[in-house]
């Protein structure tokens, strides 16, 4: 029929994922071809004395429940309706309704999840010093009270790290993160202190028992655009840095 596609119709457009709602919207009942089986159905037709003939069929057909019907789309989808309801009287066929449709769904805007990145210093010749702040791909490392340095010491052994005098340093991220890791060993001191801010803002400042060994320690968030590590009385180094940028809308 020449206006199938025209029967099922997109009805809302979902803020977080799209759904596809295959529903008949009409004024009237919904329009069915139906068709009786190989075998013909006895059909009895009788009137009253007096009353002409008048027949007037009108045919609902309503699903007992809604079963939503999730699509993730990145290239455009055509939907097809297609299904056929047999109907049996007394255990044998008396007819079939079959409906009909097709529809097009595009555009699809939802982004894949931010990854995870990792930073490490292994790029960095061992012995080299950073008095100034300076660039580490997109990090921003800024020493506080005294220089930065390359350095191989510590586990993971033979990989260099940048290690920090016991004033620390800040690390300044391109844009907000969340989900912030920070990998660092320690041989001098019972613990390292941590803080983290959003903006200029403090979110939390703590401390975390490292002491001759190396740790991975979660920092609290969210939006981080800024770390500070401390302590160590100068025998203690990053190993590396995990985050998750923040996607803004």
């Amino acid at each position: 029929m020449a206006d199938q596609e025209t029967r099922v119709h997109i009805v809302e457009w979902p803020e977080e994922s799209l759904g596809l709602l295959n529903e008949f919207k009409l004024d009237k009942p919904c329009p069915v071809s139906i068709s009786f089986e190989e075998t013909s159905a006895r059909v009895v037709v009788a009137t009253q004395p007096g009353q002409p003939l008048d027949v007037n069929m009108n045919m609902r057909v309503t699903a007992r429940e809604t079963i939503p019907l999730c699509i993730k789309l990145c290239e455009p989808v055509c939907a097809r309706s297609d299904y056929t309801i047999a109907i049996n009287i007394f255990d044998n066929p008396f007819a079939s309704i079959t409906v009909r449709g097709m529809t097009r769904l595009f555009n699809c805007n939802e982004e894949p999840p931010a990854e995870t990145v990792c930073v490490d210093f292994r790029e960095l010749k061992p012995g080299t010093e950073f008095a100034q702040p300076f660039l580490h791909g997109a990090l921003k490392l800024t020493p506080l009270g005294g220089p930065l340095r390359a350095a191989t010491f510590g586990d993971p052994a033979g990989q260099v790290k940048l290690a920090f005098p016991r004033t620390g340093l800040s690390v300044s991220f391109p844009g907000p993160v969340n989900e912030l890791r920070v990998t660092v060993n320690n041989y001098a001191g019972p613990t390292i202190d941590f803080a983290t801010y959003s903006n200029g803002v403090l979110l939390a400042r703590f401390s975390e028992p490292i002491s001759n060994s190396v740790r991975e320690v979660d920092c609290p968030g969210p939006d981080v655009t800024d770390l500070e590590v401390s302590g160590g009385d100068n025998e203690a180094a990053i190993v590396q840095i995990c985050h998750t940028p923040l996607k803004r809308s």
